[in-house]
């Protein structure tokens, strides 16, 4: 390594090292720091973001004007429970992770040995976005093999889609999922429940890989949804565990299968 690249490593290491010591020294400047980083990640520009403001954040004291967006620095000043609250909202995260005081940012649904209860969970979610578009994405690392021998996280991602700034589509999503993994036979037996569930609702459900460490920072809340979804790579059809192609069913999915059943006919008895 040349003296050049060596110098750029460990100034980027101090500089790391100095934000991370500025969000703890200043919970404000990381509460403004997440808010903007959040509605990028959902494809809001800094400077668009003044256009969603309801007018009881914009019109309140000090006024919240274009420029504060240009930085956290400038935003943390003109922070304030309301705006919080509304931007928590807008987005679909967690209140406490704007706070800075809770790591996950997105509110977690997991139905784990109750999958049943998604049915119940995604029927209310229609009532009250009755003209979204919905999707579930089932999420595993990618090269793994949904199968046997297959390892690695597995994550469960539901989006809402609906008609955002500039006639451009804005999604919300959830984890539906809590460290499930894919060589664990009831998590995928879960999953595959929750599958069927989605498609009964009329709900797309499609399957992705991503990267092992992706689907990680996913489950430990150190990357937002949409942008971890920027590292999807290779699709699979998730649709074939509930009702495979002729002559593409196997031993092992049958098993899975009766699972998943048994779990939906549990909660339909208790």
């Amino acid at each position: 390594m040349s003296v050049v690249g060596e110098a750029t490593g460990i100034f980027g290491l101090l500089g790391k090292g100095w934000d991370w010591l500025e969000d703890r020294l200043d919970p404000a400047r990381l509460s403004a720091k997440r808010l903007i980083a959040a509605f990028e990640a959902h494809g809001i520009a800094r400077q668009q973001i003044i256009r969603l403001l309801p007018s009881h954040v914009q019109q309140s004291k000090p006024e919240v004007t274009m420029a504060d967006f240009s930085s956290p620095k400038k935003l943390k000043h003109k922070l304030s429970p309301p705006f919080l609250d509304w931007a928590a909202q807008y987005l679909n995260i967690k209140r406490a992770w704007l706070d800075g005081v809770d790591q996950p940012p997105h509110h977690l649904v997991d139905r784990y040995k109750r999958p049943a209860e998604y049915r119940g969970w995604l029927e209310e979610r229609q009532r009250q976005t009755p003209h979204a578009n919905r999707r579930l994405s089932i999420w595993k690392t990618k090269g793994e093999p949904m199968g046997p021998g297959g390892d690695g996280p597995l994550c469960l991602v539901y989006e809402e889609t609906s008609e955002g700034l500039d006639d451009m589509e804005f999604s919300r999503y959830w984890l539906l999922s809590n460290e499930w993994s894919l060589h664990h036979s009831p998590c995928v037996a879960n999953m595959v429940a929750a599958v069927a569930i989605a498609q009964s609702l009329h709900i797309l459900v499609t399957g992705h890989d991503l990267p092992s460490d992706k689907l990680t920072h996913v489950i430990t809340g150190k990357i937002l949804i949409p942008n971890a979804a920027r590292y999807r790579n290779g699709r699979w059809h998730p649709e074939d565990l509930t009702d495979p192609a002729p002559g593409q069913d196997a031993e092992w999915r049958r098993a899975i299968w009766k699972d998943a059943q048994d779990w939906l006919t549990q909660e339909d008895l208790a």
